[in-house]
């Protein structure tokens, strides 16, 4: 890694990385009697040749030749073991006027302060050499006092950034293996605070900065934070690290962890506990739909409708699985724990869940079923269209029930319609004539039936019993005495309603995301796949789970193949031809377009416009 050199040679030529000679003339040509100490030290006399030094520092106050004599001695004392002694020649040597003694005295120092156990003196001291050119021999010198010193250091920062600048301005380590290797430990010796503080300061592309890079980039995957991974990434990518194999499969796992795999959508279902019937639909249509579209491989995780167990589930997909794009989970409990655990992941969760607040999890939450205010909004829409003003709904007096009293009136007035009061029964009702005239009492003539097919066609004989009737565009029997218009919600509905109470319902309006019976071209593909693999006509679950995967494959084959991208082309409405109403999202997250209508015509259900 350690690759300035080559660096330098190209700045040579702007004169911006010349080096300076550590040389004095001093010691080419120094005093006879420094001659005579060097030849006593030569000789092996260390006593006679530290007296010969003494003696000329004595008599030569204030010189640069007792500099240099300061110099030597401290050499000569640091070579037998006797740093402390050195030190203060050093110290004094270090103040020369003469600056190659200085910086040499300033380069020995460096290394008695390494051997007497202060590594960060010692980095601090030998920092600002970087650059300086001694000679070959104090050259190792200096960076081997830097790499042990890195090594024995407690602070990680300042060996970083004196190995930083002796790359810079040194050329390469005489031991390049050794220095990565002590680079490598300082690294792992610093926080992850500080590793980022200290990204900006090191030179893009020199080891320090590379492993720097390296250590974000790996906390960043084993946090799942994206930021950090993105920042490690781009850091690598941008000091010419993507070559290195060590690198380069770092970079490989950053892309999959932020922008996932194209070729791999997860799939977060209630398949054990509660909810697995709808899990079972939302698979078999997402599966039925993985057959048609030929890809992206579906991988699919068991909620058990359980918050915990979404959590790792999500976690698995997006963090083993590198998933591109989930589909679930269903409910607003599950899809508030998948969004925690999927952090600041980019991967959009297309929720199966009508709450409308299950967008607020997350900015990367999808809505893709319709809320109950969708459908109010859209049937009382349609009956004002039609020149219908009065509002009144009947509904059981428990939870689900007092919601739609709730968003009901909220819509009629949005609507500018009048609201009459609504009119409560107890769960489980069998009989309906008293609820009904209340009703009737009223001058109220658009009802909304809040409550589940089987107890509708129980309540709509009762009214053409008391002598009120829909019928849409037909004329009113002789014994009627009134006109209603029904309004009825997909929860209110099944394809065993009309054969029950058909003649009852004529002229309702239905909001249905998805009528099983429509005759649409690719209803019928879908109805009859469907019907061929599980044996059963398709039920709503089953429809949306194959809209939503195609919805994922499709806008994946226009090249939006990173979850970032997948993410913005869904907010910015990539759509296809669905089997449901759910054909594409609004920049809100939530289904683009409301559900579809249908007037019950006859045995059929009649699609409105």
């Amino acid at each position: 890694m350690w690759r300035s050199a080559s660096c330098c040679v190209a700045l040579l030529l702007l004169g911006s990385c010349a080096p300076k000679k550590v040389e004095s003339p001093l010691e080419k040509a120094p005093p006879s009697e420094i001659s005579r100490a060097r030849s006593l030290a030569l000789d092996g006399d260390v006593g006679a040749a530290q007296r010969a030094y003494e003696a000329f520092i004595l008599n030569h106050q204030g010189t640069d030749e007792a500099d240099l004599a300061r110099l030597e001695l401290g050499v000569l004392s640091s070579d037998v073991g006797r740093c402390e002694s050195a030190i203060p020649h050093f110290e004094q040597a270090q103040q020369s006027a003469d600056q190659a003694i200085a910086l040499r005295a300033a380069l020995h120092l460096g290394s008695c302060q390494l051997k007497l156990g202060d590594p960060e003196r010692a980095l601090e001291t030998v920092g600002p050499l970087a650059g300086e050119h001694f000679s070959p021999e104090e050259q190792a010198l200096l960076w081997d006092t830097a790499v042990i010193a890195a090594e024995q250091t407690t602070s990680a920062g300042l060996g970083l950034r004196v190995l930083d600048a002796l790359v810079e301005r040194s050329g390469s380590a005489p031991d390049p293996a050794r220095a990565d290797a002590a680079v490598a430990l300082l690294v792992e010796k610093l926080t992850i605070e500080e590793t980022t503080a200290l990204l900006d300061e090191l030179r893009p592309g020199a080891p320090p900065q590379v492993f720097v890079s390296m250590r974000i980039l790996r906390h960043g995957l084993e946090t799942q934070d994206p930021d950090l991974v993105a920042r490690g990434a781009e850091s690598l990518r941008s000091g010419g690290e993507a070559a290195n194999p060590d690198v380069a499969i770092l970079l490989a796992r950053a892309d999959e962890f932020l922008h996932g795999n194209p070729y791999v959508v997860g799939a977060l279902l209630p398949l054990s506990g509660r909810g697995r019937e709808v899990g079972r639909q939302l698979l078999q249509g997402m599966q039925l739909a993985a057959l048609d579209e030929g890809g992206p491989e579906l991988i699919v995780e068991d909620t058990a409708g359980n918050a915990a167990q979404t959590s790792a589930a999500v976690e698995s997909l997006i963090t083993d699985q590198r998933v591109v794009a989930v589909l679930g989970p269903v409910g607003s409990r599950t899809t508030a724990a998948a969004a925690r655990s999927a952090g600041r992941s980019t991967v959009p969760l297309l929720s199966f869940s009508a709450s409308e607040g299950v967008t607020s999890a997350s900015e990367r939450v999808f809505r893709f079923l319709y809320s109950p205010r969708d459908e109010l909004a859209a049937l009382v829409r349609q009956a004002r269209a039609r020149g219908l003003s009065r509002f009144i709904i009947l509904y059981p007096d428990h939870g689900y029930g007092r919601t739609m009293e709730r968003l009901f009136d909220q819509e009629v007035a949005a609507a500018g319609g009048v609201y009459c009061e609504a009119v409560a029964y107890p769960p489980g009702t069998k009989s309906f004539v008293d609820y009904v005239r209340t009703v009737l009492e009223t001058s109220c003539d658009v009802i909304l039936f809040a409550d589940v097919a089987d107890q509708v066609a129980l309540i709509a004989p009762t009214f053409a019993a008391e002598g009120a009737w829909s019928l849409g565009a037909r004329a009113l029997p002789e014994h009627a005495e009134r006109e209603v218009h029904f309004l009825l919600p997909s929860p209110s509905w099944s394809a065993e309603l009309l054969g029950r109470a058909q003649r009852y319902l004529q002229g309702a309006l239905v909001a249905l995301p998805f009528y099983e019976s429509s005759e649409a071209s690719l209803n019928q593909h879908f109805r009859t796949a469907y019907e061929t693999r599980y044996g059963t006509a398709p039920q709503m679950f089953a429809a949306y789970g194959y809209d939503a995967y195609r919805l994922i494959s499709n806008t994946l084959r226009q090249g939006n193949q990173t979850r970032e991208a997948l993410s913005e082309a869904l907010e910015r409405g990539a759509s296809l031809t669905p089997v449901t109403s759910m054909g594409a999202f609004s920049s809100a997250r939530t289904p683009a377009r409301p559900p579809q209508l249908y007037m019950v015509r006859g045995s059929l259900l009649e699609s409105v416009d």
